[in-house]
């Protein structure tokens, strides 16, 4: 099934049933949606095409249309979680809300803009957020949240996990040549063949579409240490001045926030053989 095909269907159901609905109710309204489990990479495209929410309530994962929250009645804002739980990638300062931030990966693979924080934390840090706002307003950026406290669980330290947590978020490099990702602020990749490079607060790299002719960023990270034979790159959507975001226009310009380079424990085996 093509992707606009899945999204007119998902969006159909949801808009029929009114409510937020879990994924095997929405495969039993459709006589076209078989997929046992929904392609992972048109379930972020619908987040931005059709304003599309994912989030557990009880057992179940519920999909939602984020208009159904953001009216007047706040339909179903009860269903929403009151906490997440969320590994860091990213600490720094958004000036936007001014306030300290974190870039983190939700349960869902799903990278989250969260603030403002209470504490001190480091990368990989896994935290449990108490969810003040869900769709803050002074921030409209799909993937904030406002929280009001948060607490240490626990910190990732095998770097198994580590880099299977960051391979599993990693995406396409499809949002950095289409428009079809609207809305979306946060990306998480990796550069081709470990193909790029840095100079005068900047970097050159070629993603993994065909198309790909290379890319020329900036990047906000100073001094970022390139240690591991993997390499990925946090990206964020540029804001123009008076605060408004290029993404909500035709043509989202990017900028590295910060890199990660992980060491692959199977490669370190062989090298040491």
């Amino acid at each position: 099934m093509t992707y606009e095909k899945f999204k007119r269907e998902v969006e159909r159901v949801l808009q029929e049933k009114g409510r937020p609905a879990s994924w095997n109710e929405i495969r039993a309204s459709s006589s076209s949606l078989k997929q046992r489990a929904p392609y992972h990479v048109y379930v972020q495209k619908l987040q931005g095409d059709i304003g599309l929410v994912r989030f557990k309530s009880g057992a179940r994962t519920l999909w939602a249309l984020r208009s159904w929250f953001e009216s007047e009645s706040g339909d179903f804002k009860n269903l929403l979680p009151t906490e997440l739980r969320l590994i860091i990638l990213h600490l720094y300062h958004d000036t936007d809300t001014d306030a300290e931030a974190a870039i983190a990966v939700d349960e869902y693979r799903q990278l989250k803009r969260v603030y403002p924080l209470q504490h001190q934390f480091r990368r990989w840090d896994m935290i449990e957020a108490e969810v003040a706002d869900f769709f803050p307003a002074d921030d409209k950026r799909p993937e904030s949240i406002r929280i009001k406290g948060e607490s240490w669980l626990k910190k990732v330290e095998d770097a198994k996990e580590q880099l299977r947590l960051v391979e599993r978020t990693a995406e396409s490099g499809e949002f950095l040549h289409t428009d079809a990702w609207k809305g979306k602020t946060l990306g998480l990749t990796k550069p081709r063949f470990r193909c790029f490079y840095f100079y005068d607060s900047r970097c050159q790299f070629f993603c993994d579409q065909r198309v790909c002719v290379g890319h020329d960023m900036e990047v906000e990270e100073e001094d970022a240490e390139i240690i591991g034979d993997r390499v990925y790159f946090i990206l964020e959507a540029i804001k123009r001045a008076k605060r408004e975001f290029i993404w909500e226009k035709p043509g989202v310009e990017w900028h590295i926030k910060s890199v990660i380079a992980l060491t692959d424990p199977g490669q370190r085996r062989l090298l040491n053989l």
